[in-house]
């Protein structure tokens, strides 16, 4: 495919510059108001040093720097098993002392989410779109860079997993597919540009649909960490975060234009997305059903 639409490639660029302005506010805000509560819990223990030892000493500075820091690295070997309720409430005790260097890390993250998509390949990741958007299924990686000969697997999936709407399907990401909402907003933008325009036909021949496709019309098919894009290792706050970002791919202001079945099938994914987000919160597990597990 040597022709990229224009609608595609203008929208990809404005979710760069949208997406890479929320990351550096994000990063900064993060940074600045997660060592405070950092510095601050350091303080609390501080204190507690001082009036337990009736004295102050220079060691106890770099203790209670040391034991703040000690409860969030014990709060994260658990992962998310450590925001589990337990019956005596220290799990808020947890929350509290390990906020501030979550909110560290995630700035952290948030910078490198800064760097990725400033080397977003528009034109490459453009092209993916299209394809995608086209299909009705999940393809492989082989029949994707058909389409998108410029880039390595490895690179295009990197590329791909900054934008919300993309879907990775089992546990080694070998099909992607889009969410189903996100493929209807893309195909009404390349009929707005111009019914008259048709993905060209690829110069070898196409291959037929491998027996395993997937097809992604159904999210209750999907698994809990498919649908949000999280892998099994992920954190409640990594968790959470990719959970609001696929709900933005429904919200009903997306589809007010489009007819009946696209605001249905919009609402479908959003009580699919709330499913899998329960079952993957600690503090919500118990109330979705078994086939999300």
């Amino acid at each position: 495919m040597n022709e990229v639409p224009e609608s595609i490639a203008r929208w990809l660029e404005q979710q760069q510059r949208t997406e890479r302005t929320t990351a550096a506010v994000l990063c900064a805000l993060a940074l600045v108001v997660g060592t405070a509560v950092y510095l601050l819990a350091a303080l609390f223990v501080y204190v507690a040093l001082v009036f337990i030892w009736r004295d102050v000493a220079p060691w106890q500075v770099l203790a209670a720097l040391g034991l703040a820091a000690g409860v969030f690295a014990l709060n994260m070997k658990n992962r998310r098993d450590s925001m589990d309720l337990d019956p005596m409430g220290f799990w808020i005790i947890k929350d509290l002392c390990s906020f501030g260097p979550r909110l560290i890390l995630e700035g952290l993250r948030q910078i490198r989410r800064f760097e990725e998509l400033g080397e977003l390949n528009v034109i490459e990741c453009s092209r993916a779109l299209v394809y995608l958007a086209g299909q009705n299924r999940a393809v492989n990686w082989e029949e994707l860079l058909r389409h998108c000969p410029q880039q390595s697997p490895e690179r295009l999936k990197e590329q791909l997993a900054l934008l919300d709407g993309v879907l990775f399907l089992r546990k080694d990401a070998s099909r992607v597919t889009l969410m189903e909402p996100f493929r209807l907003r893309l195909r009404s933008m390349l009929e707005q540009e111009g019914r008259a325009w048709q993905r060209p036909e690829p110069a070898q021949p196409r291959p037929e649909p491998s027996p395993e496709a997937v097809p992604v019309h159904e999210p209750e098919t999907l698994t809990a960490y498919e649908l949000l894009g999280v892998p099994s290792s992920a954190s409640m706050m990594e968790i959470k975060m990719a959970y609001r970002k696929r709900m933005k791919e429904c919200h009903p202001d997306l589809f007010a234009a489009m007819d009946p079945q696209a605001r249905a099938l919009a609402e479908r994914w959003a009580k699919a997305l709330n499913a899998a987000y329960a079952t993957l919160n600690p503090r919500q597990r118990g109330a979705s059903s078994s086939r999300w597990s």
